[in-house]
């Protein structure tokens, strides 16, 4: 079981670095717990208010996600190391962590909820 919000945040990370950018200081681990935060929504009902609360405070903290669509193949086969469905953990509803399986589909939904935000 893999901490998803720093898979996603060193994914995110490394596929700016192979376009010829960076993120600075922590915005792709916020994006990366935001990220975690919508899954969590989506699998453990964690309160929508919750995951805004998530998205806004990355976006305000450090601007738009950079985020490309051309990226999401590559940002998938990072963070789910080329399966369709892969374990991870996000945040529970009770302020915890909770292992469950994401599958490719979801993850990119995951990243069209990021970009949106």
């Amino acid at each position: 079981m893999y901490d998803f919000e720093q898979i996603l945040a060193n994914a995110l990370q490394k596929v700016a670095s192979e376009h010829g950018q960076s993120f600075k200081d922590d915005a792709a681990l916020a994006w990366g717990k935001a990220g975690a935060c919508y899954l969590s929504y989506v699998l453990c009902s964690l309160p929508p208010n919750a995951v805004r609360s998530c998205q806004y405070s990355a976006r305000d903290n450090y601007g738009p996600i950079m985020l490309d669509c051309k990226w999401y193949e590559r940002l998938a086969e990072l963070c789910m190391n080329g399966k369709d469905n892969t374990l991870v953990s996000i945040p529970s509803a009770q302020n915890g962590k909770i292992s469950k399986s994401i599958s490719k589909e979801l993850f990119l939904e995951m990243l069209d909820f990021c970009r949106e935000g």
